[in-house]
């Protein structure tokens, strides 16, 4: 039983009998209660006047909970030396209405569609379970935004009424809905733009003929954007133009500019300092074909690449893409150059990212003074997924990615090889103000002799996104001058939490375990510590504090980007 009052000095409202969310509703029908909130001191005239609405008011309230039947029992006192008022609205629900006959129709083409039954399936309107009002709103508001959605613009109720005995405590239902005809696609029409018309129709989920369907339609519009050609997307079925139930649909575009210049610099504790510029082509003819190039220099890397990219058949989730690179990496533990070029195949598969490749490589490597060359011939497959529920700012979600990569001395090359990857990501919601972020990595390569391994295709542990506490690439087997060589085999993991202490900034600890090695015997080296975190627009920017448990000393991280 919930007791409470409002109001002070000369009037108040005590209600009981009833619990939230009823007591809320009843509260708030009340015109008395609303009075005495404004003016505690009202007239004893308007008092009563008030009071003798709230049996109707309470009854009112109460209906949308299927309680038609209450027992009320209101008074309206005036005690104490101050002579003040007070209302005493004692209030039983009664019995809860069930619902009894049920009819739910629907008439028209809709009738054969799985997508408008199933709006009645969810209904949660049953024989036998208590009527909410609520609910049977909820039905008719979701029957006519479906229909809009899948173009029955003429739907119509036929039928819609809800017959209540408050005696029996029973509802009947009686809810039909012809949506008549279907809206068809009629003549689709595209703005001239740059790219032919003959890409465009590619972009297209529907055709002329076929039904209209609202969420076709938002999804055209997001493709199109996405594609990088459009700064603005327009897709307008023209409804009055409507003849015979066919709407023409007309899609606005506006071309993006045709070429995106770009630049950044940052620092990673891994990298150092770092710069990067690029250009995207956005189109370089009518076919849409695009070139994307980038240079990125940091004090431990140079990487020049360059990608001639060619949309497939559905240029939504298909794409070719000729490939150069070069690449010249001098840390403490890799002294190489790279050089390479290749053709890949990018298309979405239930949800992932498959890649294929075929990428001509050649490889000039120093170890302790040894210099060493290798030119492979690599095909290569790789699979990645992403899900989260905000890739910027993740509260929940996960990343895979699984790659193999093979070489033959028959198919131009210096070495037989094979290399499996895995690489998972985490990140789980523990409340409020709570995550979990998991990580691990493995890696695998079969290979006559680990000498022949170039070092770019080499396994190392250690640094900001792999084993903190440890410098960058500092773990793996080493030579005989104590150089890490690198190794055939990799395996970290990573368990972290962190906690919100206010909008934007966290703070975490962490463990971090792994290493990289050439035989079955790892042994595996951890680093543990604390952080901070900001979140940026383009993803948290983190400052660690880690300490390697195997070793002496400590290390800081920094480094940016997306959890996932």
């Amino acid at each position: 039983m919930a007791m409470m009052s409002s109001g002070l000095g000369a009037a108040e409202l005590r209600l009981s009998g009833l619990e939230d969310p009823l007591a809320a509703n009843v509260r708030a029908l009340l015109s008395i209660d609303d009075a005495l909130a404004r003016d505690p001191l009202p007239r004893p005239g308007r008092l009563r006047y008030l009071h003798r609405q709230a049996d109707r008011e309470i009854r009112t309230a109460l209906e949308p909970f299927g309680y038609y039947n209450p027992e009320l029992k209101l008074a309206l006192h005036l005690e104490g030396p101050e002579a003040e008022w007070y209302a005493d609205y004692r209030v039983n629900p009664g019995p809860r209405v069930l619902v009894g006959a049920l009819r739910l129709e629907l008439e028209g083409e809709g009738a054969q569609d799985p997508v408008m039954q199933q709006v009645l399936e969810e209904s949660g309107l049953r024989r036998g379970e208590p009527f909410q009002h609520q609910a049977y709103s909820a039905l008719k508001s979701a029957l006519q935004s479906r229909a809009s959605e899948r173009g029955y613009y003429d739907a119509v109720f036929t039928e819609a009424r809800v017959l209540v005995d408050p005696d029996a405590s029973l509802a009947d239902i009686v809810l039909v809905y012809d949506t008549g005809p279907r809206a068809r696609i009629g003549q689709i029409h595209f703005d001239e733009v740059p790219v032919s018309e003959q890409l465009l129709r590619r972009y297209l989920p529907f055709d002329s003929g076929d039904p209209i369907n609202t969420a076709q339609l938002v999804m055209l519009q997001r493709n199109l954007i996405d594609s990088n050609y459009f700064s603005d997307v327009e897709v307008r079925p023209l409804l009055p133009q409507r003849e015979n139930g066919v709407v023409p649909v007309d899609i606005g575009l506006t071309p993006n500019a045709r070429t995106l210049y770009q630049g950044g610099a940052g620092f990673g504790t891994d990298t150092g300092a770092r710069l990067q510029i690029g250009t995207t082509r956005r189109w370089v003819n009518r076919r849409g074909h695009s070139l994307d190039s980038r240079l990125r220099l940091s004090q431990v890397k140079q990487a020049f690449n360059t990608s001639y990219q060619i949309p497939g058949e559905d240029p939504v989730t298909d794409r070719f893409a000729l490939n150069i690179k070069l690449e010249d990496e001098q840390s403490d533990t890799i002294d190489a150059r790279t050089y390479g070029i290749g053709g890949s195949w990018q298309k979405k598969l239930n949800g992932w990212d498959r890649r294929l490749a075929l990428d001509w490589q050649q490889e000039a490597w120093v170890f302790e003074g040894d210099e060493q060359e290798s030119t492979l011939l690599l095909p290569s497959v790789r699979f990645s997924k992403t899900q989260a529920d905000d890739r910027i700012n993740t509260r929940r979600g996960y990343s895979l990615d699984i790659g193999l990569t093979a070489a033959a001395e028959p198919l131009l090359s210096d070495t037989n090889l094979i290399q499996l990857e895995f690489g998972g990501k985490r990140v789980d919601s523990l409340g409020e103000r709570w995550r979990l972020l998991t990580r691990a990595e493995l890696g695998l390569t079969l290979v006559d002799s680990v000498d022949d391994l170039p070092a770019s295709m080499r396994f190392y542990a250690g640094g900001d996104t792999s084993v903190r506490g440890y410098d960058y690439q500092s773990l793996g087997p080493t030579g005989a001058g104590g150089d890490v060589l690198g190794g055939r085999y990799l395996v970290t993991g990573s368990v972290e939490v962190d906690y919100k202490i206010r909008d934007k900034w966290r703070v975490a600890a962490f463990l971090d375990t792994g290493n990289a090695f050439d035989d079955i015997q790892a042994d595996l080296k951890t680093g543990a510590g604390i952080g901070a975190r900001w979140q940026s627009p383009v993803g948290p920017v983190r400052l660690d504090l880690a300490v390697p448990l195997d070793d002496s000393g400590f290390r800081i991280h920094f480094s940016l980007g997306p959890d996932l």
